[in-house]
């Protein structure tokens, strides 16, 4: 294993300085400590998140000791641009606590507000996840301040929340709207509604991913159904993720493209019976159905039956 080396980000001569002027009193040297040791926490965290994943021995590309090396260090990185300037705010509050203890006068808000953006008002927080140094030119264009000003009056918070559709009204609707295709389907091949329902909705996003062509028509195929030799009727094109031996990419793919919805179910209905046996037969448990559907190979994700099972209960929480 390769050792990773001491802090680069906080040097131990820098520290030890700071520590004896911070000791003296000196306003500026408290708040120098103060952001160091927010660095150390904010090191601490990327570290601790950077470790919340699968072992190393089941992902190959990122288990080297090299890559641990290099990742250690552009994490303590990070953590001091992090910390620099506004920081998370760990800083401010460890410069009045130590402030307080060694009796020197407390600033107004303003003031300290005033110290701390002169120190790195221009410091730039990036995604833990980018790989890109803080200088790095971003496509999405300048990020806004977080001081900007709004362009138009403040709105009423509780005007905004009744003009937003809560997410439990929109999956509601989804399944009531839904429902009576789902229903002629249960007769057809014997699986529940709610089991169908829940696997429209995984595959579309509660409807709000739903296949659509180049001009934005839509496919009305809920079920992700491809389109593929033996398919006589319209299709659409679209790009959708697959997985290769565990690892996600995306591919552009056919699907099939039906009239209206009870269309698309009615083909759904056939395609079962047809090709899922297997998850057919077992469709008295949802963990039987779910996984029968991926092991007659309905989808490429590794983690789609126990995603379909947790939509499926979701579902029956509905009342459906």
């Amino acid at each position: 294993m390769i050792p990773v080396p001491e802090n680069l980000a906080v040097g131990v001569a820098d520290a030890m300085a700071l520590k004896s002027r911070a000791a003296s009193g000196d306003r500026e040297a408290l708040r120098g400590a103060a952001r160091q040791f927010e660095s150390l926490m904010v090191a601490q965290m990327l570290k601790a998140m950077r470790e919340t994943r699968f072992s190393d021995e089941d992902d190959p590309l990122t288990g080297g000791d090299s890559l641990k090396l290099y990742q250690g260090l552009l994490d303590q990185q990070w953590a001091a641009k992090m910390a620099n300037g506004r920081g998370l705010g760990f800083a401010d509050m460890l410069v009045k606590h130590l402030e307080r203890q060694a009796g020197i006068p407390a600033q107004s808000d303003e003031a300290g507000k005033a110290a701390v953006d002169a120190a790195g008002a221009s410091t730039k927080m990036i995604p833990v996840n980018s790989g890109l140094p803080a200088s790095s030119e971003s496509t999405a264009g300048p990020i806004p301040s977080v001081d900007a000003k709004p362009s138009s009056p403040p709105v009423n918070s509780a005007d905004a929340m009744a003009a937003v559709p809560r997410a439990g009204d929109r999956k509601q609707r989804f399944l009531e709207s839904l429902r009576p295709h789902a229903e002629a389907a249960e007769a057809a091949t014997g699986v529940p509604a709610r089991f169908i329902l829940a696997q429209a909705a995984l595959e579309s996003g509660w409807g709000e991913k739903e296949i659509r062509g180049g001009e934005g028509q839509s496919s009305f195929n809920l079920f992700g159904i491809k389109a593929g030799r033996g398919w006589g009727g319209e299709s659409v094109e679209t790009t959708t993720t697959e997985y290769r031996q565990g690892v996600a990419m995306k591919q552009t793919q056919r699907f099939r493209s039906y009239s209206d919805y009870g269309a698309a179910f009615t083909d759904y209905a056939s395609l079962l019976k047809n090709r899922y046996g297997g998850a057919v037969s077992a469709a008295s448990d949802a963990q039987s159905f779910a996984q029968g559907l991926a092991d007659g190979g309905y989808a490429t994700d590794p983690a789609y039956a126990g995603k379909l099972k947790a939509v499926i209960a979701s579902v029956a929480m509905a009342g459906l």
